[in-house]
């Protein structure tokens, strides 16, 4: 241990355990991370172990471990309807995945620290580290992906330190980086995680709310119910172009953005829109062309 190889030998000698713990002793749902084995179990599915009630398949794991003499800490093997695994935390009853608020503490001190480096530049090695956190973090925050997935601000990240290796090299901070940094700071302290259940689908024929939206080059629309809302759209010469593409998730969002205003905002929403780009977009929280990401910053 301590080189670079040593990740790869610990995860190949746990996924060794986990394996074995699967196929041969038949322990069901048994999974690990690096180091981290969890699983599930019905709640009445309780033995003693140790002096304390367990999950039996929890127990299981723990008597193959004592019986290869792998040593093992009785105190961080937890249960319950919510644990933390992984860093996140688990709530089987609201079936979600969130950030921890320590998790989210950490983050939010780790761009703080970044952002205030002397003179806007940074270590190599502190961009490595922030980057890293920053990609971990995505699992649990879709949301967050417009400002930091692989294309806008983590793509320039990467791309400054691309074929970089004296790792105390200093990097300056440009403005884009640290407009992205601070909102998804800004981003955490409301962070909701995702759901990993299907509860929150719904059919077309649920919705409380249907609108339709369009736009062209010279304007933006959209209906619903009998109201009808268009907008002129000035000529963008010497400007930044503007190309159909970001006008047509600008009318997305302008409807969006109508309806959040409102006393009582719908909860289903349909959208309909004949941009399937705008559609892929705003389902995949991603785009190629970063005035197009950039929109999607806006929900």
């Amino acid at each position: 241990f301590g080189t670079r190889t040593a990740p790869r030998c610990w995860c190949s000698f746990s996924g060794l355990l986990c394996w074995f713990g699967s196929v041969k002793l038949g322990i069901v749902g048994l999974h690990v991370y690096m180091d981290d084995f969890y699983g599930w179990d019905f709640k009445r599915n309780l033995v003693k172990f140790h002096n304390q009630l367990r999950p039996s398949r929890q127990v299981q794991l723990l008597l193959f471990w004592d019986h290869i003499l792998c040593p093992y800490e009785d105190r961080k093997q937890e249960s319950g309807v919510t644990l933390k695994i992984i860093g996140f935390w688990a709530d089987i009853i609201k079936g979600s995945i969130s950030l921890t608020p320590e998790s989210i503490q950490v983050l939010v001190s780790e761009i703080n620290a970044f952002l205030s480096s002397p003179l806007r530049k940074a270590a190599l090695r502190d961009w490595q580290r922030l980057a890293g956190s920053l990609n971990w973090s995505l699992n649990v925050l879709p949301s967050a992906r417009p400002a930091l997935n692989e294309i806008p601000a983590l793509n320039e990240m990467y791309r400054k330190i691309s074929g970089q290796t004296l790792r105390i090299r200093v990097i300056p901070i440009n403005g884009e980086i640290h407009r992205d940094l601070t909102w998804f700071s800004d981003l955490l302290q409301n962070a909701i995680g995702v759901r990993f259940v299907d509860s929150q689908t719904w059919e077309d024929s649920m919705a409380d709310f249907v609108g339709w939206t369009d736009a062209s080059n010279t304007g933006l629309s959209f209906v619903y119910a009998g109201n009808g809302f268009c907008y002129q759209l000035h000529s963008t010469e010497g400007k930044t172009p503007v190309d159909i593409f970001f006008r047509e998730l600008l009318a997305i969002l302008s409807l969006l953005h109508h309806i959040a205003s409102k006393p009582t905002p719908p909860h289903h929403i349909l959208i309909h829109s004949d941009s399937l780009d705008s559609v892929e977009v705003l389902n995949s929280l991603s785009a190629r062309e970063q005035s197009h990401n950039a929109s999607s910053l806006l929900q």
